[in-house]
């Protein structure tokens, strides 16, 4: 008696794998069968089976008999075969078997039977757990759609494996040419690379069940499947349960009890592991790259409730053909034979074909390498036999050709390859009784046929009973793929994958009934678009394709027309038009020559901009949100509606079916427990402590840990959270692309989402900080934003324009935390000054939030916008004073406030050691105290330097020593140290102006404020530095002219007032005037040339006042015509000045240079409070006064009516010198002529040449004086230099 009854099998399904094993003869070396009870006990009992002849016709497998028509020769199908029973020897067939997972860790001690034991008597253990052995169980029954747990079980394989099945249904395809009355009908789906295949009893879905269930599969199967009533019975195969048949199961089990060695000691038991995150899922080491999400039920996993797992789970390798399939194959071992499989035959009837084919495909499934026959008669044991794997195809009366079967394997997945191409379909593979061909119907296609009305328009409506019943679990498979595949190490090469994989199933499930699924997938599609590690600050995606070739769907290479927009349909596939294909029974016997060829078509990569990814991201999001927010609203009317205003149709769907159990809830007892208040706090405790430790209930959020009280909280969250980051992405980008406005908006809705994400948390939103990137992003916006304010009405148009992908955005955000009370809201700016404080104030908050590293950037971004401010408020209450007239008290507001940012700009960049821009910032200060200085002195009154602008002046001169003791030397900053040099030096030449021009009228006993100018303007020399060449060199040149003047006149006061010595005096002034000529000289400035030139001559007037001695007097008057002559330089400036002016009189604008020794008060105090330029901390542009400005660019024009008064002025005092030095000679000449008579021929030519000097002075043309003065001077200068060698 045979377990197999032509070929019928049962299938069951796994629940908990294993880790990996293989199981290979070598690895179970260890385990021993004692020697009373070995398979060696007995040599003749064990003896291999003879071989056939090798004489036997390449073919003829199995020749007509008493066995009947049901075993006829593969050859009846109208077809010869051809085949070899040596392949197996000469190791043409190739076949390797891995455990995936195994319900068992050793193979069972195998008790061997004594002859004549009797099978029907039931062992002491029967139908008893065994750690090391699943034996069959008559009592338990077969789970359908096992491949879909299997599937669910062992993800990593989907798109692996080219299969996945129970090892019965292989077995089944294998062989549908050795069997013609064979019946098959099993389901297929494609998920990718994979085929799922299923055994479909119609017998018990469509013809025992409710008329309302399948049925336009049932509509389809009756009218066009059963033609006619005669063929009905060839496919209406009902299981076969015949006393018989339940008794050789029930012989079978016993026999396997019974050969259960109960004397060895029994293995440990595994340990129990804990469960995973699914129920279905094997536990695998991963690296979880993101938060946990939601996983489906398992009635949404499965098509039906599981039922008996398999023993093992196994990775298949046939040939070119990898297989995952489930098989429950007894496997025992001991001695010598550590890897047996166990059969019970009965010796009145011969093996046929299907059943040494089941008995080779079992072993090379499982890699076993023998078998043992134990034949019995009427359940009385005979004798034992044990055979080889390799012997199998060459038993007597069942041989068969291994390569035969390998032919029908890959013809066989090469039609399902080349028909069945889309996945997400459900294909349906069915042959009839004695039918030579087996068709391939797409159920899904028919499924939309049977839900078109008569007009031809599809229904809105569909009834749940023609909905396909594998859509659900296919796309929850789809789901748990795409899921999987997500967490693994190599997601970054599938995330194109990825994307299909959600696609299709979102494609395929309702949101209405799923929310939780969909509104995941939505999010995982948003991640894949923009990860959540992308930095928001240089956000950069790279285009994503898989590298993996082999996902998708696949279409054979034998048809070439391939269909561009599905990239898996062909001609000759089963689509919607064409709903069904054939092939015939014998076409699977052909030879298959070359390996199975495919096509494989990569999932389309995740191309696009920035923009365009940012948008489809935000469209996942909103779709997340939307379906949310419906599944919370029919949520809350469910629970809010009373139970009697139920919808009728509900309650009639209750009264029509009966109360009955659910295979995965329990039934509730109609108890209350005795102590219900502490039952329930303790339940309350319970629950509480399981949220706490629920690691799938948490989301991350600056490395710490949040607890949420569901999914859906965890969902609204993490969507939230990918809301706020997609914006963030957004906002940046256009802030890149200076459109500042939508930069501001998107910001806007980032921090929205933020709050609303911290609402769902559970917490207040002031416990979760802002994300410091958003407010930084702010916080620049608003200061580019203030740079470009006369472009702000663009920027207003695009904060303003909402599309309406953001506007629905904005309502669910609005439904989730009204947007008036958000923690942290953005606003446009009405002007620049409140753009630098709203950028001030983003800058504060993100400071308080921000990373060691962060906020070093956000204290230098924070100082400089503080820098801005100060200098903004300056200015204004600068120009408020000078335009109004008003005091200084109508605008001491503006300057306190800018004292107070420029002293947090000092304290910020203080904290992260910005040496460059501290020092900018108290140059900043100096100036601002500076105007005050400036604008305190009173408008009315006498004028004097009074206690509070020296107070000013004084702070001033501290800020600038703080400044220079901060850089410590020119070496870190040129660019800075020359300015706030230059502005210390302005600041010292300046108190000493006023104190000399001005000095207090009150003064302290014992101040001199004489030598306090000297000081002073000593120390104002000793920064200028005229040596080192650059822009600020003329500058430099200038203030140190300027000042040896001012010393000049001091020491020239000295000598008229006769106060110290008057040598040494005279010697200084004149030491002094020199200095000032030549450095007025280099710069071309031609009055103050002509002031110095004549300051000097005044000095040697002073000089001649008192001596008598005529030589010293000729030799001093000789001393001024050299100087005048000097000013020829300064002539010629003047003279082509006045020609350009007479050119263009009113087109030339200019100022004049500072003023010189006899420069007023007013003039002083303007010199140093001009408008201050706008300093920036930031990229220290350096800005001056108008006295800053270089000499030459104010010496080259003098053309204002003050100027050419200076001028006129000068030329006058300047004729005025040149002719009374010469009268004055000629007199001198004349009077030592008389005295002098040796002498009298050479004073005769020097008086002559002085005459012609003199008259060359006379302007008797009439001439302008300067162009008369000009040549003047040039004509006497050759008759000067002839008299002065003789002197």
């Amino acid at each position: 008696m045979d377990t197999k009854e032509d070929g019928e099998n049962d299938t069951q399904s796994v629940d908990n794998p294993a880790p990996h094993t293989s199981l290979t003869p070598t690895m179970l070396n260890s385990l021993v069968i004692s020697p009373s009870k070995s398979v060696t006990r007995s040599t003749q009992a064990l003896s291999p089976i003879r071989k056939p002849p090798l004489g036997l016709s390449r073919g003829s497998y199995l020749e007509n008999s008493e066995r009947g028509s049901a075993y006829s020769r593969p050859g009846s199908f109208d077809s010869k075969i051809d085949g070899n029973l040596n392949e197996n020897q000469d190791g043409h067939i190739r076949s390797v078997a891995v455990v995936k997972s195994s319900e068992v860790e050793f193979p069972v001690q195998f008790h061997e039977l004594q002859s004549n034991t009797d099978l029907k008597m039931p062992p002491s253990n029967w139908l008893q757990d065994h750690s090391s052995i699943r034996l069959p169980n008559p009592t338990h029954k077969h789970a359908d759609f096992s491949s879909f747990l299997m599937a669910h079980q062992f993800l990593d394989c989907i798109g692996e494996v080219d299969v996945i099945s129970d090892a019965e249904n292989i077995k089944k395809l294998l062989k549908i040419p050795y069997n013609p009355k064979a019946h098959v009908s099993m389901m297929i789906h494609r998920v990718g690379k994979t085929l799922l295949i299923d055994e479909f009893d119609i017998y018990k879905y469509l013809l025992r069940q409710s008329e309302k269930e399948w049925q336009w599969l049932r509509k389809f199967f009756f009218e066009h499947v059963l033609q006619s009533l005669a063929h009905k019975e060839n496919v209406l195969v009902r299981p076969n349960k015949s006393r018989n048949v339940v008794q050789s199961r029930s012989l079978l089990s016993k026999f396997l009890y019974h050969s259960i060695n109960e004397e060895e000691n029994r293995p440990a038991s595994p340990p129990s592991q804990p469960e995973t995150e699914s129920p279905v899922s094997v536990r695998r080491p991963s690296v979880l790259r993101s938060e946990v999400m939601p996983e489906p039920t398992i009635e949404d996993q499965l098509p039906q409730a599981s039922g008996q797992a398999f023993t093992r789970n196994v990775v298949w390798n046939f040939e070119d053909l990898h297989m995952l399939i489930g098989t429950d194959l007894p496997i025992f071992g001991g001695g010598t034979h550590p890897c047996v499989s166990l059969r019970l035959r009965d010796m009145s009837k011969p093996i046929n074909i299907l059943t040494g084919i089941d008995y080779w495909l079992d072993n090379l499934m499982c890699n076993v390498p023998e078998v043992v026959m134990c034949y019995h008669l009427d359940g009385i044991v005979q004798k034992y036999e044990l055979i080889k794997t390799e012997d199998l195809p060459h038993m007597s009366d069942s041989q068969f050709s291994p390569t035969l079967v390998r032919d029908v394997a890959q013809n066989i997945l090469s039609f399902l390859n080349s028909k069945a191409t889309k996945e997400g379909h459900t294909y349906w593979l069915f042959k009839g009784k004695d039918d030579d061909i087996v068709k391939l119907y797409d159920l899904t296609s028919l499924c939309m046929e049977g839900c078109i009305s008569v007009d031809g328009l599809e229904e809105e409506t569909q009834d749940e009973n023609a909905s396909n019943p594998f859509t659900v679990p296919v796309a929850m498979l789809f789901y748990r793929v795409a899921k999987n595949m997500r967490t693994s190490e190599d997601a970054q090469n599938k995330i194109a994958t990825i994307r299909a994989l959600l696609r299709n199933s979102l494609s395929l499930l309702n949101k209405n009934e799923y929310p939780k699924i969909v509104s995941s997938a939505h999010y995982m599609l948003s991640d894949l678009y923009v990860p959540q590690d992308i930095d928001p600050d240089s956000p950069v995606l790279s285009d994503c394709s898989d590298e993996d070739s082999e996902w998708s769907s696949t279409v054979s290479s034998d048809n070439e027309d391939q269909s561009d927009d599905e990239h898996s349909a062909e001609d000759h596939s089963v689509t919607l038009s064409n709903p069904s294909s054939s092939i015939k029974v014998s076409s699977l016997c052909l030879p298959h020559a070359n390996k199975t060829q495919s096509q494989h078509y990569k999932a389309p990569p995740l191309l696009g901009t920035l923009e365009e990814r940012c948008h489809c991201a935000l469209n996942h999001v909103i779709e997340a949100l939307q379906c949310l927010h419906v599944s919370n609203t029919s949520e809350r009317e469910h629970h809010s509606s009373p139970r009697g205003q139920e919808p009728m149709c509900s309650r009639s769907h209750q009264e029509e079916e009966p109360k009955m159990a659910r295979p995965f809830e329990p039934i509730p007892m109609p108890y209350s427990p005795l102590n219900a208040e502490k039952q329930e706090e303790k339940t309350a405790l319970v629950v509480a402590k399981d949220k706490a430790t629920d690691h799938r209930l948490t989301v991350s959020l600056f490395s710490q840990q949040y607890a949420v009280a569901s999914w859906w909280d965890k969902l609204h969250v993490l969507v939230l959270r990918k809301a706020s980051l997609v914006y963030l992405v957004m906002a940046r980008s256009c802030f890149n692309s200076q459109r500042y406005g939508l930069a501001l908006r998107y910001v806007r809705f980032s921090l929205h989402a933020w709050d609303g994400m911290a609402r769902k948390l559970g917490v207040k939103e002031c416990d979760v900080p802002v994300p410091c990137q958003a407010l930084t992003l702010a916080g620049d916006t608003y200061y580019m934003l203030s740079k470009a304010w006369d472009e702000v009405a663009s920027h207003i148009e695009d904060y303003n324009y909402v599309v309406s992908a953001h506007q629905d955005m904005l309502t669910l955000l609005s439904n989730i935390l009204p947007a008036q009370e958000c923690n942290w809201t953005i606003k446009l700016a009405c002007d620049v000054e409140e753009a630098l404080r709203l950028s001030s104030t983003c800058f504060e908050k993100a400071l308080s939030s921000a990373d060691p590293q962060t906020a070093v950037h956000l204290s230098r971004r924070l100082g400089n916008i503080c820098n801005e401010l100060g200098v903004m408020y300056m200015n204004q209450a600068s120009k408020l004073c000078e335009e109004n007239d008003i005091g200084f008290q109508a605008a001491e507001e503006l300057w306190q406030r800018s004292a107070e940012v420029l002293n947090r700009g000092i304290t910020n960049f203080t904290r992260v050691g910005d040496v460059t821009n501290i020092a900018l910032l108290h140059s900043n200060t100096g100036r601002l105290l500076r105007l005050c200085a400036f604008y305190c002195v009173p408008k009315e009154g006498v004028r004097e330097f009074s206690k509070q602008e020296r107070h000013y002046y004084d702070q001033a001169i501290k800020e600038y020593q703080k400044a220079l003791e901060v850089l410590k030397s020119r070496k870190k900053c040129p660019d800075i140290w020359d300015l706030v040099v230059w502005e210390f030096s302005t600041t010292l030449y300046t108190i000493a102006s006023l104190l000399q021009d001005h000095p207090p009228v009150q003064s302290k006993p014992g101040e001199d404020h004489g030598r306090e100018v000297m000081d002073l303007l000593t120390k104002a020399l000793k920064h200028c530095d005229v040596k080192t060449s650059g822009a600020r060199q003329p500058l430099y040149q200038y203030r140190a002219a300027v000042i040896y003047m001012r010393l000049a006149g001091i020491y020239h006061n000295a000598v008229r007032h006769s106060q110290g010595d008057k040598k040494t005096m005279r010697h200084l002034a004149e030491l002094n005037y020199s200095k000032a000529a030549a450095l007025f000289m280099q710069l071309e400035n031609p009055i103050d040339i002509l002031k110095v030139q004549l300051d000097q001559a005044v000095l040697i007037e002073d000089q001649m006042s008192g001596t008598t001695n005529a030589q010293i007097t000729i030799k001093l008057h000789f001393s001024i015509l050299q100087l005048l002559m000097d000013s020829v330089p300064a002539l010629k400036i003047i003279m082509q000045t006045v020609a350009k002016f007479k050119r263009n009189p009113h087109g030339a604008e200019g100022d004049l240079g500072e003023p010189g020794m006899g420069s007023n008060a007013s003039q002083g105090g303007k010199v140093h409070a001009g408008s201050p330029s706008r300093c920036k901390a930031s990229d220290n542009n350096n800005g001056e006064e108008k006295e800053a400005q270089p000499p030459q660019a104010e010496a080259a024009m003098y053309d204002d009516d003050e100027s050419q008064e200076k001028i006129m002025a000068l030329l006058k005092v300047f004729e005025k010198k040149l002719q009374n030095s010469l009268m004055s000679l000629i007199k001198l000449y004349a009077q030592s002529k008389g005295s002098k008579k040796s002498s009298s021929s050479n004073s005769g030519n020097e008086v002559t040449l002085l005459k012609q000097m003199y008259s060359l002075s006379l302007n008797t043309q009439s001439l302008p004086l300067g162009p008369h003065l000009l040549t003047a001077v040039t004509a006497i200068n050759p008759l000067f230099n002839q008299i002065r060698p003789r002197r």
